[in-house]
């Protein structure tokens, strides 16, 4: 009984409302929520010990350090956010791509990228040179060649230098602009290392990169 007064007293409404909170956080799949949530709870359950008359210094020391980490973080993760500034054109391309992930995360995808105007004749990949970057075609259409045969035309919603991006082998064909362009062309360097950081982004950009391997073999097959 002493047990469930002690449960069940005001003092101890922080405590409950600091884990819950912290609870709920685990359930979250936006990183940006998930450390608001994370902040929230844990300045709860600062002031359930507070209250409570529980002074257990250690633990609000570290309380404090780990809102001061993830205060910083939101801050970074904010400044993404608020840095987002699409054209509806550029949702619309980037729509296959980024999927469910969050605005924050979508800035630091693009950061690795530029966005690129190219004329017919520009060439994206060289057969068996390396590949310096993973181009997302969303306007136009380029013509891929192996060993100097035209083998497929790929046009908007696909990725060119994929395979060299997830095997870092050279290019496997030559792929030249057939018509005007403009694409999203990632670093390659910087994208592996954004991936390396983020777990979530690099499922979602695999996924997508996966489909399209899957719709060029078929296309392959279906010419065989």
């Amino acid at each position: 009984m002493d047990i469930l007064q002690q449960i069940f007293t005001w003092d101890a409404v922080p405590g409950h409302v600091a884990y819950a909170i912290i609870a709920v956080s685990y359930l979250l799949t936006s990183i940006f929520w998930l450390r608001v949530a994370a902040v929230v709870g844990i300045a709860f359950e600062i002031c359930y010990f507070l209250l409570s008359g529980s002074l257990v210094w250690t633990s609000i020391v570290w309380d404090s350090a780990f809102i001061l980490i993830n205060l910083v973080q939101v801050g970074r993760l904010l400044r993404d956010r608020l840095s987002l500034d699409l054209t509806a054109d550029q949702r619309a391309f980037l729509a296959p791509i980024v999927g469910q992930l969050d605005k924050a995360q979508i800035a630091q995808l693009l950061r690795t990228a530029q966005w690129r105007e190219l004329a017919a004749g520009a060439v994206l990949t060289v057969e068996e040179q390396p590949v310096a970057d993973l181009t997302f075609v969303c306007e136009g259409r380029t013509e891929v060649a192996v060993k100097g045969q035209v083998v497929a035309h790929v046009g908007p919603g696909a990725f060119i230098g994929d395979v060299s991006f997830t095997t870092g082998v050279a290019a496997t064909a030559t792929v030249v602009v057939d018509e005007p362009a403009r694409v999203l062309a990632f670093d390659q360097e910087k994208l592996h290392a954004l991936c390396k950081r983020d777990q979530q982004i690099a499922s979602a950009l695999y996924r997508r990169i996966g489909g399209g391997l899957a719709d060029k073999m078929r296309m392959t097959t279906g010419r065989l």
